[in-house]
């Protein structure tokens, strides 16, 4: 192996001086963890999921006072038995419709058609006798004129007549109700409607004003709702109501009807009365209905969940919407809040505009984000 000569050695270390001096000469290397230059930072990207935004839309917000009721038939009735006896026959049952006058039930009328059957002959005997009286008393009258009787004597056949003519309208009047009584051994619907109680069968014994049925007419039910005294100064009769009902998909229409004027004195609520009209059958009296009457209704405007509204109790609230690829402050008009609801109607944005639906820690105005792929 040859050693190095003299002049190799000098040629290297002139090459290391002149690379040191251009390292020298360049720009210096940036601390730790410090940027290199303003020029050269870039805001992180947030990447939003399909539950942080929502697509405005146009639907109608209304503002609800809540309740809660329990819907019953606004028309009812409960049948009695207007006689004694042995009921004979059953001929309706529960859940079947009836309609007003239709036979229910029979009753044994074998003691009243014979009462019946003797009042009918006794109204024959009356009218014989007032028709004898009557002959009586124009003969009484002939001979009255012609001298041959006196007048206490036609005044006695005359007031014999008056009492034959009073029996016969007795007996008219109690041939009547014995018409009745039997009449009312036939048990008949007084109203249109479904049988929704029978409390009697075949062969039991019957006693006047014993019930045996109950009927309701289910096209139109009722609705009581008590209202804290606090609230019901903003209800008045004529105001719309919306309910759902569990079990029932969708929701059901109602009318606030009247307000009772007297508070209840262990609650201090007042009972308030909606009418609900259930002549398509899909409600059935005793469910329990949850809802609220409409105290004010925007139909025309943006509709928002409360949570995507800022500073919403100032007057100049205001939301974030995502614009070419960043969130920016959008000002808005609250034209109605409804709070049971959590929702409001707003002016200031358009339907179809992309809008965070609730606030999200570290975001804000001109933040750059992505939203999240379809």
């Amino acid at each position: 192996m040859h050693s190095l000569t003299r002049p190799h050695v000098g040629r290297s270390l002139l090459l290391l001086a002149v690379v040191a001096a251009l390292a020298a000469c360049g720009p210096s290397a940036p601390a730790d963890g410090q940027p290199a230059s303003a020029g050269q930072a870039t805001a992180p990207l947030r990447q939003l999921s399909a539950a942080d935004v929502l697509q405005t839309t146009v639907a109608p917000v209304a503002s609800l006072l809540p309740f809660t009721a329990t819907l019953n038939a606004l028309q009812s009735a409960e049948v009695a038995a207007q006689v004694d006896g042995t009921v004979q026959q059953v001929l309706v049952r529960e859940g079947e419709q009836v309609t007003r006058g239709q036979l229910l039930a029979r009753i044994d009328s074998e003691a009243l058609q014979q009462q019946l059957n003797e009042q009918q002959a006794q109204l024959a005997n009356d009218e014989a006798r007032l028709k004898l009286a009557r002959l009586k008393l124009d003969k009484q009258r002939e001979l009255l004129q012609q001298g041959f009787i006196s007048k206490l004597a036609f005044d006695e056949t005359e007031s014999d007549y008056q009492v034959r003519a009073g029996e016969l309208a007795a007996r008219r009047s109690q041939l009547a109700r014995a018409r009745k009584s039997l009449s009312e051994s036939e048990v008949r619907a007084p109203m249109a409607g479904t049988v929704y109680a029978r409390l009697t069968q075949p062969g039991e014994q019957a006693a006047r004003n014993q019930k045996l049925f109950a009927i309701a007419d289910l096209a139109e039910l009722e609705g009581v709702a008590s209202i804290p005294a606090r609230l019901v100064g903003q209800l008045k009769p004529g105001q719309p109501a919306r309910f759902t009902v569990e079990g029932i998909d969708g929701a059901f229409t109602a009318q606030l009807v009247r307000i009772n004027p007297v508070a209840n004195a262990a609650t201090r609520t007042f009972n308030v009365y909606l009418r609900v009209d259930n002549r398509d059958g899909r409600l059935k009296a005793g469910q329990f209905a949850k809802g609220g009457v409409v105290l004010a209704e925007v139909n025309d405007a943006v509709r928002l969940p409360l949570a995507a509204l800022r500073d919403a109790d100032s007057a100049t609230p205001w939301l974030l919407a995502v614009r070419g690829g960043r969130l920016q402050r959008q000002p808005v008009t609250v034209l109605l809040r409804a709070d049971s609801e959590r929702q409001v109607a707003v002016r200031g944005i358009a339907a179809g505009q992309t809008v965070l639906a609730a606030p999200l820690l570290g975001l804000k105005g001109g933040d750059a984000v992505s939203l999240p792929s379809r």
